[in-house]
């Protein structure tokens, strides 16, 4: 099927209680597909849980660099670590076929699903700012080169933003973990426009909805051309 509305969910960490939410919540808008930039363990909740909601709900999910870490035994100093001899066999087989990377074919082109920059999960890219240095990826660059991707959603820097470029536009899909603007967004490719979606204390809150592309945007060639002087698109 070639998607049109898609549901996008960050990076879980474990966050099964919001991601069940999530999960409802686009169902019952009709999204024709639901992503996720995958980081799916270390988190305050159940890995286990969080696996088997994104199979019910047959989430197009890829593997983060967390989900890497377990089941290699790194990094498990981590805040919020779990540990592979704690999950369930099944939840262990989920995360080892995970992919690095997926393409899904939408009505404008196709769409890359990453956590970082295609096989790169640990790849940040951010045009820079005041606060942040520019964040530049060969990689995406060469992706750009290609002409072949319409659109890259990747998570990892759990900062729900795009950045647009000439012949392609990332999504940078956030995280459902913890108290900074946790949510999900939909990308409705009908009507070239996004909305984006909070956790708060009495439900979900619509907190955004814009074109895709506005005039205003800055538009970059690539990832060599950010400046450091960007005002961040952000999706909260």
């Amino acid at each position: 099927m070639t998607a049109a509305r898609l549901g996008i969910i960050g990076d879980v960490h474990a966050e099964h209680d919001r991601l069940a939410v999530a999960l409802n919540y686009l169902h019952d808008h009709g999204v024709d597909e639901i992503l996720c930039t995958g980081d799916i363990v270390d988190g305050r909740g159940c890995p286990d849980s969080s696996v088997r909601l994104l199979q019910q709900a047959d989430v197009t999910t890829v593997r983060g660099n967390h989900d890497r870490w377990l089941l290699q035994d790194k990094a498990r100093h981590v805040p919020q670590a779990h540990f592979a001899e704690n999950l369930a066999p099944e939840t262990l087989d989920y995360l080892n076929e995970l992919p690095m990377q997926a393409e899904v074919d939408t009505i404008d082109g196709t769409l890359l699903l990453c956590h970082g920059v295609a096989d790169d999960d640990l790849r940040k890219v951010w045009p820079g700012t005041e606060r942040m240095p520019a964040e530049r990826s060969s990689l995406l660059d060469d992706i750009i080169r290609t002409g072949d991707i319409r659109y890259m959603i990747n998570g990892h820097m759990h900062f729900r933003t795009i950045i647009h470029f000439e012949s392609l536009t990332l999504i940078n899909a956030g995280t459902l973990k913890g108290e900074h603007w946790p949510g999900f967004s939909i990308l409705n490719l009908d009507e070239a426009e996004i909305t984006a979606y909070e956790f708060r204390e009495d439900g979900i809150s619509m907190t955004k909805q814009q074109p895709i592309q506005e005039p205003h945007h800055t538009v970059w060639s690539d990832t060599q051309a950010f400046s450091g002087e960007w005002e961040p698109v952000r999706l909260f």
